[in-house]
C-alpha cells in the first residue's frame, strides 16, 4: 500500500510539472504578443518592412488552409474508419490500412511537407498553392479521423446494430442513420483536434503553400497563401527587432485560436462522457 501511495505522489507531480510547463508556455506567448491586439491588427496587411499594418491575409489564408483540408481529409478519414470497423475485419487489406495509418501518425510534418513538395507541387503541377498545401495538411488529418471513427464505432454496443437489424434497416442505413449519429460527438472532437493540428503546422505548408509576402487575397487554389505559422517564421527569421513586435501578435493570436478549438473539442468530449 506504501509502494503505490509513493508512486501515486511521483505521478501527481510529474503531472503537476508538465500542466506548469504547458501553462507557462501559453502564458509567455499570449501574454508578450495580446498587447499588441488593434482592430488594424485584425483588419491590415503588412507594410513597411513588416513594421506596421496588420495579419489580415495570414489570418484568412490559414483559415483557407484550415477549410479546404478538411472538406480534403473529412470524406476519406470518415469512409475509412467506416470500411476499418464494419467492413474490413480480420482481413488482409484492413491490417495493412490500420498499420499504415498508425504509420502515419508518427511521421514527422517535415517528412509530410517533402511528400507534398514531390507529389502535388513537382509531379501533379500544382506548385507552390494553397491547392497543393490543403492536400499535404490533409494527409496528415487522416490517421486523427480515420483511427477515431474506427474506434468510435467499435465502441458502440453490439445491441445497437442488432436492434437496427431487427427493424429490417440494411447495412449502409444501419451505418449512417444509427451508428454515424450515435458516435457523433466523438467524430466531431476528432475533426476538431485534427483542424487544430492544420491550423499550427508550419514545414509542411512552408514547403508546399505558403508566400513570402502578399497584400492580396488568392483568387483560386492554384495561388499561394499567407499563413499564421509561416508569417511567424518569415518574421522571426529574415526580420529584425522592429518587427518582431508582429510575430509576437500572431503568436498570442494563434495560440488563442488553436485553444479555442481545443476548449471545444474537450468540451463535447467531457458532455460525451457525462451522457
Amino acid at each position: 500500500m506504501k509502494k503505490d501511495t509513493v508512486i501515486s505522489y511521483i505521478f501527481r507531480i510529474v503531472s503537476y510539472f508538465i500542466f506548469a510547463i504547458v501553462m507557462l508556455i501559453f502564458i509567455l506567448t499570449i501574454g508578450s504578443g495580446i498587447g499588441y491586439f488593434s482592430w488594424d491588427f485584425f483588419t491590415q496587411a503588412p507594410s513597411n518592412g513588416m513594421t506596421a499594418g496588420g495579419i489580415l491575409p495570414a489570418i484568412l489564408g490559414s483559415l483557407a488552409v484550415l477549410v479546404l483540408s478538411l472538406v480534403f481529409a473529412i470524406p476519406v478519414g470518415m469512409f475509412t474508419g467506416i470500411y476499418l470497423a464494419e467492413y474490413g475485419g480480420r482481413t488482409v487489406i484492413a491490417q495493412l490500412l490500420m498499420t499504415a495509418i498508425t504509420s502515419l501518425a508518427g511521421v514527422p510534418s517535415v517528412v509530410f511537407g517533402l511528400f507534398g513538395l514531390s507529389l502535388f507541387c513537382i509531379t501533379f503541377g500544382f506548385r507552390t498553392s494553397l491547392l497543393a498545401g490543403s492536400l499535404t495538411l490533409s494527409i496528415m488529418t487522416l490517421p486523427v479521423i480515420a483511427s477515431t471513427v474506427n474506434e468510435a464505432l467499435k465502441a458502440i454496443p453490439r445491441t445497437v446494430r442488432e436492434s437496427a437489424y431487427a427493424l429490417g434497416a440494411k447495412k449502409t442505413e444501419v451505418i449512417f442513420k444509427v451508428l454515424i449519429p450515435y458516435a457523433k460527438s466523438r467524430i466531431l472532437t476528432a475533426i476538431l483536434i485534427g483542424g487544430g493540428r492544420v491550423i499550427g503546422e508550419t514545414a509542411p505548408i512552408l514547403l508546399t503553400g505558403a508566400i513570402f509576402f502578399s497584400t492580396t487575397l488568392p483568387t483560386s487554389v492554384m495561388d499561394p497563401v499567407m499563413t499564421l505559422p509561416s508569417h511567424i517564421y518569415y518574421i522571426s527569421m529574415a526580420y529584425g527587432e522592429n518587427a518582431q513586435w508582429m510575430a509576437k501578435g500572431a503568436s498570442a493570436f494563434l495560440m488563442i485560436f488553436v485553444l479555442v478549438i481545443y476548449a471545444i473539442a474537450f468540451r463535447i468530449r467531457r458532455k460525451m462522457n457525462e451522457r
